[in-house]
């Protein structure tokens, strides 16, 4: 403590004196100096030089342990200090700062202590959580009301996680609960679908009622299993992809789901490396006027060349592709040489119609579409007027979806054809056709394989055609197999064909010697 000491003699002026008092175990030291300058002292006292003494350096080392004291203190402190927020940053790490559950990190942690941990081989088992329709949640009552499902939903986690358990949000509307000695799978079963229901009831925001269902996919594992944390949790999503196949619905993992799943990696992996190797090329399927016998169109079908075998049909690659979310890459690669090919052929002299392309409603949606698409046909030499898109997703393909319709304006305002493939199938409809800007429909072969076998599909083909003429649409039937459907179909006022009676798609060079083929035959038979 720093001092400031007053001696008051019986005679004559006080002194003042400056010092400091040090606390120690033997007592207190008091380290005293004169409150006035020293040659004041000097004169006043009539000091000599006998009258000083060296300075006893024991004081000094009370201060140094003093001055260690403090800052050992004050290192303690720091230490303390510095020690709670690394424990408060770990937790928050370790949180999902909206629901307060573990996030993807402590469930990563839990895992792998369950998985390295020694002991006995105890049963776990980790459930997948998914919600269905949330989305429709955010959309339609706000990101609020989303927000109150999310917290409802890790309150029932919570409710049935033990001590020894783990509620978790991994990211989005995606959950995760990790249960502990679990020996009974049909009792699993059951806690699995209480989750569901719990999940499903409505949470109730600003008077509304918001629901959502769910979807588990579920993995029993052992302590000590040979297995890493990801693999674990990949193997959950697979389990959890298979439920969302039917909604609020639960599955456990079979090896028959993780086999599929390897099987889709690797197809993935060789799609990918087909894009890199520019293996994907178009295929031509022509549509004729049965009237002139002219080529109307060429539609472009993808095909796969391993070089290896056959072409590779669609079905071979199209599901796992957009699963992956790599088929633009392919309809982009087989766009550039379709486009490049049908330019070629039209320098030829070759009278081939349009060209038209299937199309997708999501690839429409995108606010890039049309100028990238545009960019496409003018780097080929191609006018617009020379396009057909047909649009294969009828489900989304309807008046409400005006993003979609006003998109399909701009495209018939640049001139290119619009057509609704597959028509009849599905959720398309009449309604559908009044406000999007289609003129071509193209009849399922649903509706036409056998057609001439059966009175009542006779009606309803007839009775599409007659329809489709009074809307002034342009009517293709598609997968005309045998000469009677085709003559039972014009007679109908069906004037547009498509199919393996009169073409399969084929692939370049094959079409060119097919079109040359044919012509001469119909020059031959004008000639006779």
């Amino acid at each position: 403590m720093r001092l400031l000491i007053a001696a008051l003699p019986e005679y004559g002026e006080g002194l003042q004196f400056r010092g400091v008092a040090v606390a120690t175990c033997a007592g207190i030291f008091f380290d005293l100096s004169f409150g006035m300058h020293i040659r004041q002292m000097v004169q006043r006292f009539q000091l000599t030089e006998s009258d000083f003494k060296p300075n006893d350096f024991t004081i000094d080392l009370i201060y140094s342990l003093e001055a260690q004291k403090t800052l050992l203190e004050d290192s303690e402190k720091l230490a303390s200090a510095l020690k709670a927020a690394k424990e408060e940053a770990e937790r928050r790490a370790l949180e999902d700062p909206l629901t307060g559950i573990g996030n993807r990190a402590a469930l990563h942690n839990h895992l792998s202590e369950i998985l390295h941990a020694p002991g006995t081989p105890s049963q776990f088992a980790l459930l997948h959580i998914d919600l269905d329709d949330f989305k429709a949640v955010n959309d339609n009552f706000g990101h609020a009301a989303g927000d109150q499902v999310l917290v409802h939903t890790a309150s029932v986690l919570n409710r049935y996680a033990g001590a020894h358990d783990l509620p978790v949000r991994i990211g989005g509307d995606e959950f995760a609960l990790v249960l502990s000695d679990v020996t009974d799978q049909s009792a699993l079963n059951e806690t699995a679908h209480e989750l569901l229901e719990e999940i499903s009831r409505p949470v109730y925001y600003l008077g509304h009622a918001c629901r959502v269902g769910a979807s588990i996919g579920v993995v029993q594992f052992n302590r000590c299993e040979k297995l890493d944390v990801e693999r674990l949790i990949s193997n959950s999503d697979i389990a959890l992809y298979n439920a969302k196949n039917t909604k609020s619905a639960v599955q456990f993992l079979s090896p028959e789901m993780v086999a599929r799943h390897d099987e889709s990696v690797r197809l993935v992996s060789e799609i990918e490396s087909g894009i890199h190797s520019n293996q994907f090329v178009p295929f031509f399927q022509p549509l004729i006027d049965i009237e002139t016998g002219k080529v109307a169109a060429l539609e472009v079908l993808a095909r796969w060349d391993t070089s290896e075998t056959l072409a590779l049909l669609p079905a071979h690659f199209l599901e796992t592709a957009n699963q992956a979310a790599i088929m633009p890459a392919i309809d982009k690669q087989v766009r550039k040489k379709a486009f490049a090919q049908y330019a070629s052929w039209l320098e030829k002299g070759f009278d081939v119609g349009k060209l038209s392309l299937n199309m997708t409603a999501s690839a429409l949606r995108s606010s890039e579409f049309v100028s990238v698409f545009l960019d496409e046909l003018s780097q080929a030499g191609l006018s617009p007027e020379r396009i057909q898109l047909e649009l294969v997703e009828a489900i989304l393909f309807d008046n409400r979806d005006k993003d979609l319709i006003a998109q399909c304006n701009v495209l018939q305002n640049y001139g290119i054809t619009l057509a609704l493939d597959d028509f009849g199938t599905g959720h398309s409809s009449i309604a559908s056709l009044i406000e999007p800007p289609v003129s071509v429909l193209k009849i399922d072969r649903s509706f036409i394989t056998g057609v001439t076998d059966s009175p009542k599909m006779q009606k309803i083909a007839r009775a599409m055609i007659e329809m489709a003429g009074t809307m002034e649409f342009v009517v293709v039937a598609e997968g005309i197999e045998t000469e009677d459907e085709l003559v039972f179909l014009k007679n109908c006022g069906c004037r547009l064909f498509q199919g393996f009676h009169l073409s399969p798609p084929r692939k370049a060079e094959d079409l060119e010697q097919w079109m040359v083929s044919r012509n001469a035959r119909v020059l031959s038979s004008a000639g006779s």
